[in-house]
């Protein structure tokens, strides 16, 4: 996989070339690590996917029980990447039901780099979630190639709505900055996000997914939550 990231790379004049994933075995994802240490071949960017995303295409049984959840995942992915030693040349691209300005807020604050939004636009848009995506049957005329259906989509208007929710979200997203008192989405650590465990208990982010140490997967002692992981791990295969 490795070696045809940098093949595209090669052929398309240097142009930035990552790949997505939605995490699964976390064995997996240490063996990619393994292989970006061992070739030395880098891709520019991780996009991050979460178990609860996916389209209205996928088979129901995968779209609800298949992959791990946005927040670990993103955790898992950034911390991994930290204790490789590799972060500092890889962005990491959040997805997965990012759909209001908190979503994104807590997104930076696990480790992405950026996200993007689908659900959310598609919604602004005019999708109803009619899950005929691949059937070509869409009937608000969004997924679809049919002459009949594509009218009922309004450009001129629905522009307009796509614009105004993207405007609306980026602007409430400075406002939560500003309320934690920073200027910089790169000041948003995991420590500014609280979640509720019980009716007693309220947790950070940092207590949630503690962080490692730059490098700290590059030898023994690896930290108890990875030891398994790493065992099963190899740069040569998944």
């Amino acid at each position: 996989m490795l070696e045809f990231i940098q093949e595209l790379r090669t052929l398309s004049g240097g142009k930035p070339v990552g790949f997505k994933l939605c995490l699964g075995l976390k064995s997996e994802f240490i063996s990619i690590c393994q292989a970006i240490r061992k070739t030395g071949i880098t891709p520019d960017f991780i996009t991050v996917d979460g178990g609860e995303g996916g389209t209205g295409a996928a088979p129901i049984e995968f779209a609800n029980s298949v992959g791990t959840p946005i927040r670990e995942g993103l955790a898992f992915v950034y911390d991994t990447l930290i204790g490789y030693d590799l972060k500092d040349e890889i962005k990491i691209l959040a997805s997965g039901k990012i759909v209001t300005s908190f979503d994104v807020f807590k997104a930076v604050a696990l480790g992405a780099d950026a996200c993007y939004s689908a659900r959310a636009m598609m919604m602004a848009l005019g999708c109803i979630q009619a899950l005929e995506c691949n059937r070509n049957s869409c009937p608000t005329g969004i997924a679809t190639q049919k002459k009949e259906l594509v009218k009922g989509l309004v450009v001129k208007d629905k522009k307009v709505r796509v614009a105004n929710y993207h405007s609306e979200t980026v602007k409430a997203f400075v406002e939560l900055l500003a309320a934690a008192g920073l200027e910089k989405a790169n000041q948003i650590e995991r420590h500014h996000i609280n979640r509720r465990i019980n009716f007693h208990e309220i947790l950070s982010y940092e207590e949630f997914f503690p962080a490692l140490e730059t490098g700290q997967l590059l030898e023994q002692p690896y930290p108890k939550s990875y030891i398994r992981h790493i065992a099963k791990a190899s740069p040569e295969r998944f």
